[in-house]
């Protein structure tokens, strides 16, 4: 079967939400973009729609693969395949695509995330030379309850916040949690207690989702971080938290202590050098 791209670019946001869509039909988590939410998600990710493709088959639309570029490195943001050609050689053909291209910019590596429990785009990549780098987790707090001492954090601006992710964030942190695109979030709030900070979407809905928590090091093992949580709680009770699965598994002690419960999906992280 023989297979051939075009630029993304050259399709529309309706067009790339439903190809995405497509794509990505009965995957491990739901997926249905609309147009609005493929541009926030394009934005955010700072995927480049002129270097990332819509795959071809037979002149049709038969998958995806959406390419974030920084200096010296790209992300596949997200790859897929519809349902009637996986297994069938079309992820090899274009992802050995993609990495004729990042060689010909120059790049010294990829990265993307891949969900643990897709063990054929695992092994696909592992195929390429990726390599894992660690655990992505997940979790969620139903309706989190503030300790009886809870002490009220200080609002921030979220760029004192991203600020701290920045300069004090683990290192080697999944794009879609580092300073870079939390740059490119909109609507994010800052709370700070101590030298723990945190970063949360809107707090006025009632699912909340945490963006980042980053503690200082000389202030790590302290309790500050679960302090400024319990503290956030107690600012706004009643919320459910959600902690997606793109965070590193180091977290998930502090969370759990504090009654989150992880969730069936996780990731890998994965890398490859060239």
């Amino acid at each position: 079967m023989s297979y051939s791209t075009q630029p993304a670019q050259n399709y529309n946001p309706n067009q790339l939400a439903r190809f995405f869509n497509q794509a990505f039909e009965g995957y491990f988590m739901p997926v249905n973009f609309s147009a609005e939410a493929m541009q926030a998600f394009l934005h955010r990710d700072n995927v480049s729609l002129e270097h990332s493709h819509i795959l071809l088959s037979e002149g049709q639309p038969a998958g995806l693969a959406l390419i974030s570029l920084r200096p010296g490195v790209s992300r596949v943001a997200g790859m897929g395949i519809t349902t009637n050609l996986r297994g069938k050689g079309a992820g090899r053909w274009l992802m050995e695509l993609l990495i004729q291209e990042s060689a010909k910019r120059g790049e010294t590596s990829m990265e993307l995330e891949v969900i643990a429990q897709n063990e054929p785009a695992i092994r696909l990549y592992e195929h390429f030379g990726f390599k894992k780098i660690r655990r992505l987790l997940g979790w969620k707090l139903q309706a989190g309850s503030p300790a009886p001492d809870s002490r009220i954090p200080d609002i921030i601006l979220a760029e004192a916040a991203i600020a701290a992710v920045e300069q004090h964030g683990l290192p080697n942190l999944p794009w879609q949690v580092d300073a870079i695109t939390l740059r490119r979030m909109n609507g994010l709030h800052g709370f700070r207690l101590g030298e723990a900070f945190l970063l949360t979407s809107d707090t006025a809905t009632e699912h909340v989702v945490l963006r980042s928590l980053v503690v200082t090091p000389e202030a790590r093992r302290t309790g500050q971080a679960a302090a400024l949580l319990q503290g956030v709680f107690a600012l706004h009770p009643g919320k459910t938290w959600h902690v997606p699965p793109i965070f590193p598994e180091e977290l998930g002690g502090l969370l759990e202590s504090l009654g989150f419960q992880q969730e069936e999906i996780s990731q890998w992280q994965m890398e490859r050098i060239t």
